[in-house]
């Protein structure tokens, strides 16, 4: 008998494995010679290009964390970026192609600047949450676009909204129960209190003195989580900084793409460009595979094809823009990673902060 995590784990893998089957054929119906032309046809400078604004992206999503952090407890831009790489490794090795990179930044974070993890961990949660605001305003967009103008099947037009659907629902939830979060007199209350008696959370009862103790323990925490979130959300101007500087992390994506189309001599619009990214990353972004690999490139591919790039082209330009982001991923995030690990450990159980005395 399996149980639900290893059910959960198979679905998971037999997702991977399918997506990465219908990819190989979709790439073997273009042509793998057609395909591996094209990109040999790629002009250099176009490759170096992408290159090059992919890690100003990367520059620019390190300075929008110490934006949202407090004053006195910004790093530099030096000490910065390699702990957001550290986390963009995490993020294409774990499901998802943009999460899992959260708590080994917050880690690194509290190692280099000082702090609790716990707040580190809520200054990313804020930046997660501005980027979100950015992306779904492209996302809503897109797919608006989509079902008026671009000839998909009416079922995928269907999937897709209803999936943005579900994710606006899921981030308007998410607010409006906020306020119940850290008070101790309503649902958390109650939640807190199943937890503490639960059978199998009994080490927490060694661990605390007393349930308030413990209550007292976990609401502190969410305190500190979710402080940042209400620091930004209560200044006009930080919410306005951080949304403008999510925006041009998301003109840089698509200027990066742009220049590679049109150094294949696709001619397609800068819009449409946007609209094939932003869809594509949404899709990644559903998927449960490893930093979204299968579902962006199946995505990116069939969607330039909806708006009229060849099929070759859009496969040359998805590999060519995968493989860049692979490279930073992997390769300078992978480094990162390790540079880190080997000054201040990897991080450790979240287990043992809670063991810890309130």
């Amino acid at each position: 008998m399996f149980n639900g995590k290893a059910m959960w784990t198979m679905l998971k893998v037999f997702a991977f494995l399918a997506t990465v089957a219908a990819l190989y054929f979709a790439l073997r119906g273009i042509g793998f010679r057609a395909i591996a032309e094209a990109i040999k046809s790629t002009p250099r400078s176009s490759i170096w290009w992408a290159v090059a604004l992919n890690f100003v992206v990367f520059v620019v999503l390190s300075l929008r964390v110490l934006v949202i952090m407090k004053p006195h407890a910004r790093g530099n831009i030096l000490t910065m970026l390699p702990i957001y790489m550290a986390g963009v490794f995490a993020n294409v090795i774990t499901p998802g192609a943009r999460v899992g990179g959260e708590p080994v930044r917050a880690y690194y974070m509290s190692k280099t600047f000082g702090g609790t993890k716990t707040g580190h961990l809520g200054v990313l949660i804020a930046d997660k949450l501005s980027d979100i605001a950015v992306f779904m305003v492209l996302v809503i967009v897109s797919v608006a676009f989509i079902a008026l103008f671009v000839p998909l099947p009416l079922l995928t037009k269907i999937i897709l909204e209803a999936a943005v659907l579900i994710v606006i629902l899921g981030v308007v939830s998410g607010f409006l129960l906020r306020r119940h979060v850290t008070d101790p007199s309503g649902l958390m209350g109650k939640v807190l209190r199943a937890i503490y008696n639960t059978r199998l959370f009994t080490f927490m009862r060694h661990s605390f003195a007393t349930y308030q103790h413990f209550e007292d323990y976990a609401i502190g925490k969410l305190d500190s989580l979710f402080s940042p979130i209400e620091r930004m959300a209560a200044s006009p101007w930080a919410i306005t900084l951080i949304v403008a500087v999510s925006g041009l992390s998301w003109l840089l994506i698509f200027i990066a793409h742009y220049v590679l189309f049109w150094g294949l001599g696709a001619h397609v619009s800068f819009v449409k460009v946007a609209l094939i990214v932003t869809i594509a990353y949404f899709c990644g972004d559903l998927s449960v595979t490893p930093g979204g690999a299968g579902f962006m490139e199946a995505a990116m591919i069939g969607v330039s094809a909806a708006v009229g790039v060849k099929t070759t082209t859009a496969a040359a330009v998805t590999l060519i823009s995968r493989g860049i982001y692979y490279f930073y991923g992997l390769g300078v995030g992978g480094l990162c990673f390790l540079a880190l690990a080997s000054l201040y450990g990897r991080s450790k159980v979240s287990a043992q902060d809670v063991a810890a005395s309130p």
